[in-house]
């Protein structure tokens, strides 16, 4: 799961929390402490091959399925009452399939989500969306607010004259269903599997490649041309009075809180919106939830971040306006017709408003490859096709936030760190430095030395530092043998 939060412990009578990330096991769909994580009491820990991790995994997922069908099938006459409130009075059927097979033929399962067909007398079709929460719903402050953004943000589009379904709330309950939902209009049309390689390019024949960035340009031309009357960095939602304002940003990860409350923001600036994200990210490493692998190198980096960002007069600046941008731009994201033609734009779940710079970079399926994990920031070869598409509609302003995104870009593996990632190209961006002391070695060993140093006056770095028994002294003899050996 996404959630970065505490979760209880499902062994029999344990009731140790556990954080860590992904720590619902996805194999079997349980959390397990590090007291039960163990081949005794976990037995995914026992499989040994691929396949029967694989069988494992299959085996959970139709079992949560078939739990879900018989919960839905328990409540549809909610459901279609709801909906029938919803779309004037009228009747309507909801299809459920008889089995998990038929569900998963029915191309209506997604990765976080799946969806049932909705057909109303008037012929008019819906479909309602529940999330997929592996057996952990996760808090009520979380998953509401993340419902409420992901409307607010559909019907925001299509009032812009988005190709995106308008969408519907179901009315409140005295007692909540065991699962969480909403209902939207169908849209007619597929979306493409687009094959990415985390090293290579996109590999689709040249003419679907021309097609796939031309559509996507034609969506953020329109992105681009909305007012969204709000000032703030975070995720839309409406308020008590049904106006749109700006509320706490609903992420995946490490941005947010592992206890209630779990979510933050809204921001004013760039700056304070990062400096939030990094300063979740270093409680985290520090707790042993994420980058568990290297946790002192992440802690550092993290700080030479936060830094960078403190530094950064452009993010300091207070936005005069701001722009939706979707969060998850696979490709698959957008719906086609039979000729080609852009017929819908899906999946606005942790969608956020946020700067134009930050809004009309490229996505990562046009830049993230090999020579970017090495630390290279040259353009590829699909975003000068992606300017392109801007210049000849004449949009130079999308163009310049294409040329100038390698910023946001990088700042987005807060909390992910990997030393294969080439530190400079996170720094690139962010010249001129105005930093005058600031000039960091270029290879790991030294530059973790230089660090140490830099913020040894950084408590809680101390605490990390000695928690994996890492010490300056101990960082200065790594780094002269690996000096040694390189000679």
């Amino acid at each position: 799961m996404p959630e970065l939060i505490e979760w209880p412990c499902d062994f029999p009578r344990c009731d140790l929390l556990v954080l860590q990330d992904w720590a619902i096991c996805e194999y079997c769909f349980e959390v397990r402490c590090s007291e039960h994580d163990t081949d005794e009491h976990h037995e995914c820990n026992s499989l040994d091959s691929r396949e029967a991790r694989k069988q494992k995994k299959q085996d959970s997922k139709r079992s949560y399925l078939a739990g879900l069908l018989e919960r839905l099938q328990e409540h549809a006459t909610v459901i279609i009452d709801q909906a029938s409130k919803l779309h004037h009075g009228l009747s309507c059927n909801l299809i459920i399939p008889e089995n998990t097979d038929q569900l998963l033929e029915s191309g209506l399962l997604a990765g976080f989500n799946v969806h049932f067909k909705l057909n109303f007398q008037d012929g008019t079709k819906w479909l309602l969306r529940i999330r997929q929460d592996q057996g952990h719903r996760i808090p009520l402050e979380i998953r509401h607010s993340n419902i409420a953004s992901e409307v607010a943000t559909l019907n925001t589009l299509n009032a812009g004259g988005l190709p995106v379904p308008a969408a519907f709330l179901p009315p409140s309950l005295e007692q909540e269903l065991p699962f969480d939902y909403f209902f939207y209009e169908f849209l007619e049309g597929e979306t493409w599997h687009i094959p990415k390689h985390p090293f290579y390019s996109v590999t689709l024949p040249d003419e679907k490649l021309v097609q796939l960035v031309e559509g996507y340009a034609q969506i953020q031309v329109k992105l681009s041309q909305m007012t969204i009357p709000v000032n703030k960095i975070g995720c839309l939602r409406h308020n008590s009075s049904q106006e749109l304002s700006v509320g706490p940003i609903i992420a995946r990860g490490c941005f947010q809180k592992p206890q209630s409350p779990y979510l933050l923001g809204p921001f004013d600036t760039m700056k304070d919106r990062y400096l939030a994200h990094i300063d979740a990210a270093l409680r985290y490493i520090a707790l042993g939830a994420i980058c568990s692998w290297d946790p002192v190198d992440a802690y550092l980096w993290h700080l030479e971040l936060r830094e960078l960002v403190s530094s950064n007069g452009m993010m300091a600046q207070p936005l005069k306006e701001v722009f939706i941008k979707h969060d998850d731009e696979k490709g698959d994201h957008i719906m086609w017709n039979e000729k080609g033609e852009v017929v819908g734009v899906l999946d606005w779940e942790w969608a956020y408003v946020t700067s134009k710079g930050e809004a009309f970079s490229s996505p990562y399926i046009f830049y993230d490859m090999q020579d970017y994990i090495r630390g290279s920031n040259e353009l590829t070869k699909e975003e000068h096709m992606l300017m392109g598409c801007y210049e000849r509609q004449n949009r130079p302003d999308l163009v310049d936030c294409v040329k100038n995104g390698r910023l946001y870009q990088r700042l987005t593996r807060i909390g992910q760190y990997d030393s294969a990632y080439g530190k400079e190209g996170f720094r690139e961006p962010f010249r001129p430095i105005p930093i005058s002391d600031f000039d960091p070695p270029s290879s790991d060993t030294d530059w973790r030395v230089y660090m140490m140093k830099r913020y040894n006056g950084e408590e809680a770095l101390q605490k990390v530092m000695a928690k994996y028994g890492w010490s300056v002294e101990r960082a200065e003899k790594e780094a002269q043998e690996y000096n040694k050996e390189k000679k």
